[in-house]
């Protein structure tokens, strides 16, 4: 048992903890609406510590560069879809209905505001090699999920078709993110073409 001056020598740091990460979510949501308003290019570290009023040096205390800022507002973006997906997966049973509502997480998702996020990055990625990177991690993120799912939803899949199925889905999912850039993620059409890929995928892996 600590004495009392040993408690004293050693004050908790919970609150500075919590007050840190309220920093970083402040950063990663200025920066989020800059990137939505103003692109890549607008992005400037010193403007975003301007707008929270604080010094250009605490902000690099949390995100030393402008990339591994993009890095962390992706991170967010893809725990997003995965965290949704598996939500979606803990309220039905059947492989059918697990099929569904793990596409259904995502495509719901296209209807966001969020989503022109990912239009900038694909829109720029070819013309920078980190982001590309950036790109590259968090598409092998969402399809590591996806691939961990189908394990449970199929298990007799082999591990090399569940990666297979796993990219599909994700270029499908990028397929209609882009289309909705021109077309409301809710439109007759896009409808259509949603339940079109539900059946598509099931004589895939067998469902009908």
């Amino acid at each position: 048992m600590k004495s009392d001056s040993e408690s004293k020598a050693t004050p908790d740091k919970t609150p500075a903890r919590a007050k840190g990460r309220e920093r970083r979510r402040q950063i990663i949501e200025a920066a989020k609406r800059r990137l939505l308003a103003q692109g890549v290019d607008g992005l400037v570290l010193r403007d975003i510590a301007e707008e929270l009023g604080i010094t250009h040096g605490n902000l690099q205390y949390y995100f030393a560069t402008k990339g591994s800022l993009i890095e962390a507002i992706f991170d967010e973006e893809i725990v997003k879809y995965t965290d949704t997906m598996k939500t979606a997966l803990g309220a039905t049973s059947t492989q059918k209905g697990r099929l569904a509502a793990l596409l259904d997480s995502s495509l719901d998702l296209l209807s966001v505001d969020d989503v022109r996020l990912w239009h900038i990055l694909f829109g720029i990625a070819h013309q920078s090699p980190e982001l590309a990177t950036i790109l590259k991690r968090e598409n092998e993120r969402y399809e590591t999920t996806l691939a961990e799912e189908f394990g449970r939803i199929f298990p007799d899949m082999t591990v090399e078709r569940r990666v297979h199925v796993a990219k599909i889905i994700r270029m499908l999912i990028d397929g209609l993110g882009i289309t909705v850039i021109y077309e409301a993620a809710d439109s007759p059409g896009m409808t259509a073409i949603k339940s079109e890929i539900k059946v598509v995928l099931n004589t895939l892996l067998n469902l009908e």
